[in-house]
C-alpha cells in the first residue's frame, strides 16, 4: 500500500481566525515594549539616584540643584549625614538615611530587572507566535498559488 499525503482542510473561518490572532498579538506586543521601556527608564532613573546618594554618602558632592516640581529646581548644599525623603509610593515619602534609601533603591531596581526579565520573555514568546502564524499563512498562500497553477494545466 503506498501512502497518501494527508490532506488539511483550512477554511476562510480558519485563516481569518489566525489573522485576527495575528493582530491582536501585534498590539500586546506593541504594549509589552512600552511597558519594557517604561521599566528602563525608571530603572536608569533609580540608578542615576543611587549614585547621587552614594556620593553624597561620601561627602563628595558639595552643591547641587534638587527638584521641586514642575521642572523647577533649586540649589542645595547638603550636609554628610543627613536624611532623604524616599517616595514609596500612593503619594507617600519616608525620610531616610541616605545608606538606608541607598538599600531601598538597589531592592527597587532588582524588582524592576525582574520584572523586565519577565517582559523580555513575554516579548519574546509574543513575537515568536506572530512569526509561526505569518510563517503558517505563506505556507497556506504557497499552497494555494500551486494548486491554482496546478488547476490550470
Amino acid at each position: 500500500m503506498s501512502q497518501q499525503p494527508q490532506r488539511i482542510v483550512i477554511t476562510r473561518e480558519d485563516i481569518e481566525r489566525l489573522i485576527e490572532e495575528r493582530n491582536s498579538l501585534a498590539a500586546l506586543l506593541d504594549v509589552v515594549r512600552q511597558n519594557l521601556a517604561l521599566v528602563t527608564q525608571s530603572i536608569n532613573e533609580l540608578r542615576s539616584a543611587k549614585d547621587m546618594l552614594t556620593l553624597l554618602s561620601k561627602g563628595v558632592v558639595q552643591d547641587t540643584y534638587a527638584g521641586v516640581g514642575g521642572g523647577v529646581f533649586i540649589k542645595a548644599s547638603p550636609a554628610q549625614g543627613e536624611k532623604v525623603l524616599v517616595s514609596v509610593g500612593a503619594n507617600f515619602v519616608i525620610e531616610m538615611d541616605i545608606s538606608y534609601a541607598i538599600n531601598y533603591i538597589d531592592e527597587r531596581i532588582k524588582e524592576f530587572e525582574d520584572l523586565r526579565s519577565k517582559l523580555d520573555a513575554q516579548s519574546a514568546d509574543i513575537a515568536k507566535r506572530i512569526t509561526d502564524i505569518d510563517n503558517f499563512l505563506l505556507y497556506i498562500s504557497a499552497a494555494i498559488r500551486q494548486q491554482q497553477q496546478q488547476s490550470r494545466q
